[in-house]
């Protein structure tokens, strides 16, 4: 997943389209996982050592578990030695995996979800 485009080329690449970082904002999206993606494991999601470890301490071991406690309404805060940035990270790498696994024609209507979700800036 590295080689792919990361959040901000993604929105960078849209006309019109400024995502700007709030401090301490969160990034809010749909989540839309397939059977495949539901049974993935984490690994997948190349995140970084500490994120992975949290993670996996807390019992999450595939994509699936992991979007459903989210969804769920799961606190990541909560999870030991799982912070603002391990949470970021965790949150765009999920982003990313649903957005580079999606079919190219859906990818424009999913970014528009996204928008929706997040306020960002259309001009």
């Amino acid at each position: 997943m590295n080689k792919e485009a990361n959040l901000k080329q993604i929105f960078d690449g849209m006309e019109g389209v400024t995502l700007r970082e709030k401090r301490g904002g969160l990034f809010r999206y749909p989540l839309h996982l397939t059977k495949q993606m539901r049974e993935t494991g984490i690994e997948s999601l190349d995140l970084s050592q500490r994120s992975n470890n949290c993670l996996k301490r807390a019992g999450y071991d595939t994509i699936g578990e992991l979007a459903e406690a989210i969804a769920a309404g799961k606190n990541l805060k909560n999870v030991r030695n799982c912070g603002a940035k391990s949470i970021r990270e965790i949150m765009e790498k999920l982003f990313l995996y649903q957005y580079h696994t999606m079919r190219p024609e859906e990818r424009e209507k999913y970014l528009a979800e996204v928008i929706l979700h997040n306020a960002i800036c259309v001009s």
